[in-house]
């Protein structure tokens, strides 16, 4: 088990910074897994640097079955999952955090708010997957 906090600086520097963290931290796991963490990831860091509020934190923490993933920003939106319009270049986030993830939220704190995903997680032992 562990629980990590990463504050982040509102800049795109922070989007991979997050990527590599989450596959740093998580790096025992399969790797499709793994991957897809990483994408969900960058998902919300995106969503909290364009929409939300610093100061902005990544929080991740692993319970062995799980992993949860949050960031955390001071904006005072609330986010949600959106069909964007056909053709549009942005607006399918949190779509795609939903399709990928085992479950996911919103959770509102006395100063901002909190985006959270959850992966079931399956650790590589010695080449096989458990």
């Amino acid at each position: 088990m562990f629980e990590h906090s990463f504050p982040l600086p509102p800049n795109v520097g922070s989007v991979r910074f997050s990527r590599e963290a989450v596959r740093s931290a998580l790096a025992e796991y399969d790797k499709d897994t793994v991957e897809a963490a990483a994408i969900l990831t960058d998902e919300l860091v995106t969503n909290a640097i364009m929409h939300g509020r610093p100061p902005i934190v990544l929080d991740i923490k692993e319970d062995h079955e799980t992993v949860t993933v949050a960031v955390r920003d001071t904006g005072s939106g609330m986010p949600e999952a959106m069909t964007p319009r056909r053709g549009a270049l942005s607006g399918r986030g949190l779509t795609i955090v939903d399709s990928m993830s085992d479950g996911w939220g919103v959770e509102q704190r006395p100063h901002g708010k909190s985006v959270w995903f959850q992966l079931n997680m399956r650790r590589v032992a010695l080449g096989h997957v458990d």
